[in-house]
Order: structure tokens, then C-alpha cells, then sequence
């Protein structure tokens, strides 16, 4: 009986040796394409249509910027400060148009877009990962899908290596036409993002031809990024 305890006792600290010192715990993939850097900015242009009574046709340029960080309910708290200029002849204004927040915690991105919680990015990250963008939030569930990941891509010219393009929404009918995705590029970011809801008019004569009644187009494509 001895000899057999002390047989169990020198094979479990064998093997729990063993497994502490080749195994480790495997990184959350996808974390890098979010870097959270204090500091670090985007810039981005903008092609905005919107549709009403009249169609506006705009394009100006947006700045996101990391600003600082706070403390809420024992979470990090990333303040992001976002300033829009008419084009690049112009100065950047002294004062953020709004500020946004968002935190990396719970394994993945939450936004807080004008007040509204959204989950952009869920970790780990990896190709036809499905996740409900609208869990922190009051709205009906809104599933993302991740359609690529780790793939590359050339927006506005530019080449990427490693990519992943998040499909939030991509819906029609013969009411509305909603189209929402945004592509996240490994240790930068968002380079691009799309989002369209159209309301076509659905008068008895007109339904089905896809005639707009309201709504906007929007896109952003990052031209310029950097860290401190």
C-alpha cells in the first residue's frame, strides 16, 4: 500500500509539472484588431447621401482620436473624441463634436454610440463567428457575423495583410433595404465601414420599384492613423 501511494503521489506531481510548464493559456484571437492606445488617432473620409425631400450629397472628413481613460464600476473606460472638418484645407476644430466611450472588457468591444451600447467585436474572433451587437442595449437582437477573418484587403488603394469584415446587417425588401458592415484591419483598426438604410415608398403604384423615400448612405474609409 505504501509503495502504491508513493507511486500516485510522485506520477501526479509529474504530470501536473508537465502541464503547467507546456501548457499556456492561448491569447483571445482578434484582440489586435481593436488596439486601445491613449493617444492614437484616425482620420477618415466621409461620402454622406441622404435621402428626404431633397438628396444631399456630402463628403467631409472625420478624426477619432484615444483621448483618456476613466474608472467606472471597477471597468476601464476609453474616452474617444471625434472631431469633423469640411476637408483637409481646414483646421481640426479645438473642441471634439461628441465624445463616445468604450471599454474592453467581458471579452469584447462595447461602444457607446450616442448614448447606445453596442458589442462591435467578439473575442475570440474567427471566421462565420455569429454574436448579438445589441446585448448591452434596449434594441431588438441584431446579429454580426464575421464573414472573413485573418483575409486580406485593398481599400481606397490601400493594402492590407490581415483583415476582418463584420457583417452587422444585410437585409431587403420591398420596404427597406438595410446594409451594415465594417472591416477591421490587425493592429490598426476600422479602415472602412458602410452603413445604408433606404425606406422605399410604398404607395399601391410604386411598391416593388425600389423608389427611395427616406433614408442615408454612409461610408467612412481611413486615410490616415497613428500612435503616440
Amino acid at each position: 500500500m505504501k509503495r502504491i501511494i508513493f507511486f500516485l503521489i510522485v506520477f501526479s506531481t509529474s504530470f501536473l509539472s508537465c502541464h503547467k510548464d507546456n501548457d499556456s493559456v492561448p491569447a483571445l484571437s482578434g484582440v489586435d484588431y481593436f488596439p486601445a492606445v491613449i493617444g492614437s488617432y484616425k482620420i477618415y473620409d466621409v461620402h454622406l447621401i441622404e435621402y428626404s425631400n431633397d438628396t444631399i450629397d456630402s463628403t467631409f472628413q472625420m478624426k477619432e482620436v484615444i483621448q483618456d481613460t476613466f474608472y467606472y464600476n471597477n471597468t476601464v473606460v476609453y474616452e474617444l473624441y471625434r472631431f469633423y472638418r469640411s476637408d483637409n484645407t481646414q483646421p481640426w476644430p479645438d473642441q471634439p463634436d461628441s465624445v463616445w466611450t468604450f471599454t474592453t472588457d467581458r471579452n469584447q468591444i462595447t461602444i457607446q454610440e450616442s448614448s447606445v451600447n453596442f458589442i462591435r467585436l467578439s473575442f475570440p474572433l474567427s471566421s462565420g463567428k455569429v454574436w448579438d451587437g445589441n446585448t448591452r442595449n434596449t434594441y431588438l437582437r441584431d446579429d454580426y457575423m464575421a464573414s472573413t477573418y485573418a483575409s486580406p484587403s485593398t481599400v481606397s488603394n490601400i493594402y492590407y495583410p490581415e483583415t476582418c469584415n463584420i457583417v452587422e446587417e444585410k437585409s431587403k425588401n420591398l420596404v427597406y433595404k438595410d446594409y451594415r458592415n465594417r472591416v477591421y484591419a490587425k493592429d490598426i483598426g476600422l479602415i472602412y465601414k458602410h452603413a445604408e438604410y433606404i425606406a422605399y415608398n410604398t404607395s399601391p403604384s410604386l411598391i416593388g420599384q425600389d423608389i427611395i423615400d427616406y433614408g442615408s448612405i454612409r461610408e467612412e474609409t481611413l486615410i490616415e492613423y497613428g500612435k503616440p
